[in-house]
């Protein structure tokens, strides 16, 4: 039995299919986690108890390689009243930032830079950084041209 070219690549593709959808379930368990805990540390209570994907891209690292950058957001309140968004941004499945919207993180903790959290440890040691959503949509935005 021969196996064509045709067959061959339905099969890869489907493994593809298959890597991605495994690799973005994982990623969406470390940035359940890692919202749960921004949300405890900060005394703000995480609602609905997951996050939701928003955005998906590559990017190039310090070392040249590509990696999937995902953002998924999330919805907590600080008051009991009102419905805040935030967000958590994984580089891989290593959480790059956790962002808030703004006013609800005290001043002195608005950016806290300490280790990254492994994709699949317990979190405890570590955290992420902490970003309100203003300054994160900031640095999203593309340069402008003197144009």
């Amino acid at each position: 039995m021969e196996l064509g070219w045709g067959l061959l690549t339905v099969i890869l593709l489907a493994a593809a299919v298959v890597w991605f959808w495994q690799d973005s379930l994982a990623a969406r368990e470390s940035a359940n986690r890692a919202a749960k805990e921004a949300c405890d540390r900060l005394s703000l209570q995480f609602l609905d108890g997951t996050v939701a994907f928003a955005r998906l891209a590559l990017v190039r690292i310090d070392g040249g390689a590509l990696k999937i950058r995902r953002t998924y957001v999330f919805d907590y309140t600080a008051t009991s009243i009102e419905r805040r968004q935030g967000f958590v941004l994984l580089t891989g499945r290593w959480v790059e930032s956790v962002g808030y919207a703004p006013g609800d993180v005290q001043p002195d903790a608005r950016l806290v830079r300490p280790e990254p959290v492994a994709p699949h440890s317990n979190g405890k040691g570590g955290s992420s950084n902490l970003l309100e959503l203003r300054d994160w949509r900031e640095r999203q935005k593309p340069p402008e041209d003197g144009h």
